[in-house]
């Protein structure tokens, strides 16, 4: 069962129809209002890899790739790779992405790209991304397009040499090729000369086990793209293409017939052994038996040695939401690969989750309950104590989920926090019940509040509706974000823009 099951749940549904119809034309050249800022086109330049995940009205698609951009509003070349169901498998782009872009001074903007995989299924001559900046470095997206609805982000790459070394790696899929059910899976890989191998564990929603595994990689192209395959020891396979970020990161997507679902690999630090030891913020997302996405969670919690305490999180399940819920629990010792098991006490009821060590800062995790497939992000909390004044500037907003239609739901943008209890959001949303694209609801402006440890809610409108979030801050620059309307379960991150 997703860990939101276990807390108390509330039966009003309030969808997010009143903000959306706020929003005007929808589809590509979404007008919308700006912040500040100092970007433009030269801001974004280089060959930046990028993961989207999200619906084809209600199927689930994963799409990653490399895009090269020259800096001058021209995308010169790149590629991606596809899966969704009914394909049979993957597909990639026949032939060179080009397309154009455009960044406005705060960081927003749109890609237009041609000839990828997503338009060939659809038999589009071109699709849109909505774009903000994070850095010159980093981008989050969100598919703009009448007929498909989704969002992720982009990094610089940095390397296309092969991968090597230790690395922790988190996947999701919405449909496990093996079992045709929602599968979560964290673990680690030690590569060495195209080979590799080591643990993971692994939730299928109908039982979770720990597995060794083994497999092999091709060297990537000369665009840092290759492909690979591993079998654990319940003697499945698990095909997969990737795409090289850096010497010690890469991302990758399914590619079995009837899998979809992607991931990504960070190369293990020095420490990851201790284990967990200090506070964290965490943001966890996943499928139950129902539906798809329907389950998130964001958090935090002290670790010190065994014992886990002064936990707090917020969850959304179905749309039902349920807010500031205290949790203790237990953890055993850590193992030399950085593995850890934790048992976790929330309502009453134990929450078996397992925790694999980036670094001592950082690690993904899986919860372990029965009935769905939930999966996240942990890192350090790096400031002591919080206060209004800790969180000031404009922050780029990604978030994504679904309302109770269930449909998929986007939004992207600014965010900004004056540093004295006031915030500001100019976003674009697409719903895909809409059928309109991305649309635009204006400016958005209320008041936020932050909690000592680094709790904060939010409330901004304007005037026809609401959009509530409660976010856990890591430090003033980075927080996961949860939308708390009753109806909806959207969740994502706020980074401060660089």
């Amino acid at each position: 069962m997703p860990i939101a099951k276990f807390l108390p749940r509330t039966c009003a549904l309030a969808g997010i129809a009143s903000l959306l119809a706020l929003a005007g034309c929808g589809g590509s050249g979404v007008i919308t209002p700006h912040q500040t800022g100092n970007y433009s086109n030269a801001s974004f330049s280089g060959s930046y890899v990028f993961e989207i995940h999200g619906f084809l009205s209600q199927t689930p698609y994963r799409e990653i790739g490399v895009i090269t951009a020259d800096g001058a509003g021209n995308i010169t070349s790149g590629v991606d790779e596809l899966n969704t169901f009914s394909l049979g498998g993957a597909i990639e782009s026949s032939s060179s992405i080009t397309g154009t872009y455009n960044i406005a001074n705060d960081g927003t903007g749109e890609i237009f790209l041609n000839a990828t995989a997503l338009g060939e299924l659809f038999s589009n001559s071109q699709i849109t991304l909505a774009v903000t900046l994070v850095s010159t470095s980093e981008a989050q997206l969100m598919e703009a397009d009448l007929f498909a609805q989704g969002s992720g982000d982009a990094e610089l790459q940095t390397s296309v040499a092969e991968p090597s070394g230790p690395f922790v790696f988190r996947l999701h899929q919405e449909n496990n090729a093996h079992t045709n059910a929602a599968s979560s899976e964290v673990g680690l890989m030690n590569i060495s000369g195209g080979n590799l191998s080591g643990n993971l564990d692994q939730n299928l929603t109908s039982a979770s086990s720990s597995l060794t595994l083994s497999g092999s990689l091709t060297s990537p192209s000369p665009e840092g793209i290759g492909t690979g395959t591993y079998t654990d020891s319940l003697n499945a396979t698990t095909n997969f293409v990737y795409c090289v970020v850096s010497s010690g990161k890469f991302v990758f997507l399914v590619i079995d017939s009837n899998g979809v679902g992607s991931g990504n690999a960070e190369m293990q630090q020095t420490g990851a052994s201790g284990g967990l030891s200090g506070t964290y913020v965490f943001g966890s997302r996943g499928d139950d038996t129902a539906f798809f996405a329907d389950v998130a969670t964001v958090g935090r919690f002290t670790a010190n040695g065994t014992t886990i305490s002064n936990g707090s999180l917020d969850a959304m399940d179905e749309g039902n939401y349920s807010g500031q819920i205290a949790f203790t629990g237990t953890a055993n010792a850590p193992s030399s690969s950085g593995r850890e098991a934790v048992s976790l006490s929330i309502g009453g009821n134990t929450v078996p989750a397992v925790y694999w060590m980036v670094s001592p800062s950082r690690a993904f995790f899986l919860f372990e309950s029965i009935g769905s497939a939930e999966d996240g992000t942990l890192d350090l909390q790096t400031t002591s104590s919080f206060s209004n004044s800790t969180m000031k500037g404009q922050f780029a907003l990604g978030m994504d989920g679904i309302d109770t239609t269930p449909e998929g739901v986007s939004r992207i943008g600014t965010y900004q926090f004056n540093g004295s209890g006031r915030s500001t959001v100019v976003e674009i949303v697409n719903d895909s019940l809409s059928q309109s694209g991305a649309t635009s609801p204006g400016t958005l402006a209320g008041t936020y509040g932050v909690t000592p440890g680094g709790r904060i809610t939010t409330t901004v409108s304007n005037g026809g509706g609401a959009l509530n979030l409660v976010m856990y801050a890591a430090s003033g620059s980075r927080a996961y974000a949860l939308q708390a309307d009753q109806g909806t379960n959207t969740s994502g991150t706020v980074e401060l823009q660089q």
